[in-house]
């Protein structure tokens, strides 16, 4: 396996947006202007990444998001929380989609009580515009659990068809490297950690 693609990032997510002024970042979803609490999302930042351009075409943005970061569904704010944290992930979306892109999600080392409920992801998915609809390429699911895949089939009726056959599935990380042979993602530590164990361990 090329070890260039297990890496953990490094990338410092307490860097201020560009377009945040007194802790709030203004952004418009769906024609409406959105005030986005960056205190309240801070601790959850890293949930976001990017690994640049397709090398294959130097358009196809690859976006990265992390599972295992995500927001506590027991916290008390959870519902606040998330909605933040979306509103946020819009607006990164908005900067840096400008063609076509695809999205990695890593799902290795979620516990159950930081993946959102199903009727959470509906809204947020019904939120997004139609650009970003249409210019997702594909969605990479990197170690789905039996749940999480039951979970996304029974998920079927409320999603178009094309999104859902947009969805593609990637046990280790060896085969996330072979659809991405050029391009190295980000990779915390403890999914590194994760994966070594399902090569073992069908989750």
């Amino acid at each position: 396996m090329n070890k260039s693609i297990l890496r953990p990032t490094s990338k410092d997510y307490s860097d201020i947006d560009p377009d945040e002024e007194n802790g709030v970042i203004s952004c418009m979803i769906e024609n409406n202007q959105v005030n986005i609490d960056v205190k309240t999302i801070s601790p959850f930042k890293c949930i976001f990444g990017s690994a640049g351009k397709l090398q294959e075409d130097q358009q196809t943005a690859i976006i990265v998001i992390y599972g295992c970061w995500l927001p506590d569904r027991r916290l008390r704010e959870y519902r606040y929380i998330m909605d933040q944290l979306f509103y946020y992930i819009y607006h990164k979306l908005e900067k840096l989609v400008t063609n076509d892109y695809v999205l990695i999600y890593f799902h290795g080392a979620t516990p159950k009580h930081r993946t959102p409920e199903l009727k959470i992801l509906r809204k947020y998915y019904q939120m997004i515009n139609f650009r970003l609809r249409k210019n997702l390429r594909a969605i990479y699911v990197v170690h789905p659990t039996r749940w999480l895949r039951a979970v996304i089939a029974l998920s079927r009726p409320f999603f178009s068809n094309k999104f859902y056959h947009k969805v593609h599935y990637l046990f280790t990380i060896s085969e996330l490297e072979r659809e991405f042979p050029h391009n190295p993602v980000p990779i915390p530590i403890i999914i590194e950690q994760h994966n070594t164990s399902v090569l073992y361990i069908d989750p």
